[in-house]
């Protein structure tokens, strides 16, 4: 299959080439897939996806490898309509988009207690097995003490980022064998 979006081909390459790929990859939403909050828009809105988000999605759906989406959001509904909008819906194993008081609520859904166990349940997946890219330290601190790789997104997802996680997922496995 031709690469049809931006990234799509060097993430192809990328995860081929990985030493040891990942059996999951879970995604934040906000600030890490697309450019903004939910909750700052409404259903009648047009989404849109970071310049490489995409090309990555994509890329792992051409080499089967499974996804899923862990949001802590006060406008779960827009967040569905977003991904229904962008054809996002159906690529993912599990979709967890956990409502909350609003998205600086860090007592409600947490990533670390809700998002990553319910992945797990639904999944069979190890949590030594994931990697899970978000834009918030305080998720990537805490989801990491479940010995999920977890990397930090500062300027929305790219290939560069997905690179990094690989690169980092697999030196974590080489410390859990020497463990």
């Amino acid at each position: 299959m031709a690469a049809a979006y931006p990234g799509q081909a060097r993430a192809v390459q990328i995860l081929q080439d990985a030493p040891r790929p990942p059996q999951l990859i879970v995604f934040d939403l906000d600030y890490t897939l697309w450019p903004f909050w939910c909750e700052m828009y409404t259903v009648n809105d047009t989404p849109s996806l970071y310049p490489e988000s995409r090309g990555i999605l994509e890329a792992c759906r051409e080499l089967n490898i499974p996804m899923a989406i862990a949001s802590r959001t006060p406008t779960p509904k827009v967040a569905k309509a977003f991904m229904n909008k962008l054809g996002l819906s159906g690529m993912f194993e599990s979709v967890q988009l956990i409502p909350a008081s609003s998205g600086y609520d860090h007592h409600s859904a947490q990533k670390d207690t809700d998002h990553l166990p319910a992945i797990h349940r639904e999944t069979n997946i190890p949590y030594t097995e994931m990697i899970f890219f978000d834009d918030e330290f305080p998720n990537i601190s805490k989801v990491a003490r479940l010995s999920v790789t977890s990397v930090l997104v500062s300027l929305g997802m790219s290939v560069d980022i997905l690179q990094t996680g690989l690169k980092q997922h697999a030196a974590n496995g080489k410390s859990q064998r020497r463990q």
